[in-house]
């Protein structure tokens, strides 16, 4: 009953405090940094919290603006929502009259030190995900869930599904399924990635790959695990 008190009020903190986050960064054990996006660039990131020398942090993806940038850099920048997911449908009609609708992907939180780059935190259920998401060509997807952010200019909600097609051999054709159920605020929005089933390949050929991927909005911020790995 305690553990489920506790999970609730952390899920409670979740939505209470919008996009914010806090937790530790496994492994930091460095100076203090700043976590920020890179959604323009290594010369123009955007700060989204500190990590303290100890791996503690406080993210936060409210109110983050991009109005520093120019017209031109954001409209280069921005692409067409069905884009702009790590998976994506085959079939732009998927997400109806929103499919268009500009977006931008940015995959893992970077950190720098004294305005250089000094490091990437992967945001995953399980470390074993880390490989995959580095190199899906030679390593193995595993069952669990990885997160990533999206920034759209206006509020969207998608509740969709669609099948596609990935080669496993060059005679095989393998179905997947991908499952989109979220709503997007105006701004910056955690998203989650839940790899349900994986497809098991000849390693010989290719690695085994995500054959069912649940996407959602963050349903439960305390298995967000933040790997650092640092250059």
């Amino acid at each position: 009953m305690r553990a489920l008190l506790m999970i609730c009020i952390m899920l409670c903190f979740f939505e209470a405090n919008g996009q914010e986050v806090t937790g530790n960064i496994k492994n930091h054990g460095n100076s203090e940094m700043d976590m920020v996006l890179m959604l323009f660039g290594t010369e123009t990131p955007i700060s989204i919290g500190k990590v303290d020398e100890t791996g503690k942090f406080t993210a936060n993806l409210s109110n983050l603006k991009i109005d520093q940038f120019s017209e031109d850099d954001i409209s280069m920048a921005l692409g067409d929502l069905y884009l702009n997911f790590f998976f994506s449908c085959a079939d732009p009609q998927t997400f109806g009259e929103y499919f268009d609708k500009p977006a931008l992907r940015q995959d893992f939180v970077r950190l720098t030190s004294k305005g250089e780059w000094a490091g990437t935190v992967f945001l995953v259920s399980d470390e074993n995900l880390i490989p995959w998401i580095e190199d899906s060509a030679f390593n193995d997807a595993v069952l669990g869930t990885f997160y990533e952010i999206v920034y759209v200019p206006n509020e969207i909600a998608i509740k969709a599904s669609c099948t596609t097609t990935i080669s496993a051999t060059e005679e095989e054709e393998v179905e997947v399924a991908y499952h989109y159920d979220l709503k997007l605020n105006a701004g910056f929005n955690w998203v989650e990635y839940t790899i349900e089933e994986v497809f098991e390949t000849d390693p010989n050929i290719r690695a085994s790959f995500p054959s069912k991927v649940k996407i959602t909005n963050v349903m439960d911020a305390s298995k967000m695990l933040w790997i650092g790995k640092y250059y």
